[in-house]
This record gives structure tokens, sequence and C-alpha cells, in this order.
């Protein structure tokens, strides 16, 4: 017994570094900036997208999940459907409809140095599904995308697929190191053969 109370330190450990990277995983494709915790919050890959009168309009938000109060970043990349090419240079704004109340126009500037990537930070002030419009004009035809987002009130329970997945692997990680200090202990504990 007092191999197993004196390995709990050891455990909490090894809890840590199973658990960490899970936790800060993230999808290759665009850049992560800023501090571990809101890193973790984010995730690099396209959500959703629309077409409309020939273009395609993908969206994405970091963190995916966005909290009340919290700076989201609303992403969307263009493309001509017809010629496979990314449209740049666009006007393009974006509306945000809250559950309850007025919705917002923003300006919506493309990323300097990336071409067709248009994007707007801001904090949700209601918790709930908001919607979300890209809008913009080329050649004298206007183009838009809808998008749904839904705003949770606590980063607990914000992304709640991710939360169950992570809690799955410790419960697993839990049962298995337990049995291999189980293992260990009853292997320095049990008596010699020639004893018996």
């Amino acid at each position: 017994m007092r191999f197993i109370v004196s390995s709990w330190p050891v455990v909490l450990c090894l809890l840590l570094v199973v658990c960490l990277p899970s936790v800060l995983a993230h999808h290759g494709g665009l850049g992560v900036e800023g501090d571990l915790v809101q890193w973790a919050l984010k995730v690099d890959q396209w959500q959703e997208e629309v077409i409309d009168q020939g273009y395609r309009i993908k969206f994405l938000s970091y963190p995916r999940q966005p909290v009340l109060g919290n700076q989201t970043r609303l992403v969307f990349e263009i493309q001509a459907i017809a010629t496979g090419r990314y449209v740049g240079g666009l006007t393009a704004e974006v509306e945000v409809q809250p559950p309850e109340g007025f919705q917002r126009l923003l300006p919506l500037p493309e990323t300097t140095g990336v071409v067709a990537y248009y994007e707007v930070s801001l904090a949700f002030e209601q918790a709930g599904e908001h919607l979300i419009t890209f809008r913009s004009v080329v050649d004298d035809v206007a183009f838009s995308g809808t998008f749904r987002k839904v705003v949770s009130r606590s980063v607990l329970f914000a992304d709640w697929t991710t939360l169950v997945g992570n809690l799955a692997v410790l419960a697993a990680f839990a049962v298995t190191w337990l049995g291999f200090v189980l293992s260990v202990q009853r292997r320095f504990t049990a008596a010699p053969e020639g004893k018996r």
C-alpha cells in the first residue's frame, strides 16, 4: 500500500504529460499565435462553406467554439468556382445577427500578404446561435453566404465533444496506470518461491 500512496505525484505528472498534448493539439493549415490557453482553443481547418453566384465562401472561427465576451476571429476565404482561383482585393463586410437585438455590420479587410483571406475579430455579447453573413460584390455581381455559430457561456462547456473525448482518454489512462501500479506492487511484494 505504501508504494501506491507514494506514487501519486508520479501519476499526476504522467497525467499532465499524456493529457496536455491532446488538449493543445490542432490541425495544420493556418498560423497560431498567442498564449497556450488561447492556442489550445483554436482549430485550424475550414468549418463550413457556401456557394453563391459562382463563388465558394469558406468560413471558420478562432476559437472554433466562441465563448461569451472572449475575442473570436471570423475568417473567410473566397474562391471562384469556374477558375479555381482565389479572389482578392474585394471590399467585403460581415453582418452578425445575435439571437436577440440588433445586427452589427463590420468591415472585413483582406489580410495583408494573404490573397483572398478576410478576417475580423469581435467579442460576442450574447450566448446562443448567431447568424454570420459574408457579403461582397465582384464585377457588379453581389454574393453572400450565411453561417450559424453558437456562442457558449463558458469555456468548459464550449466544445463538449472535445471535452468528452479528453475525459474518455483520461479515464482510459487512469485505469491503465492503476493496473500497471498494482502489477508492479504485486511483483515486489510477492513472497519468494522458496519461503512459501
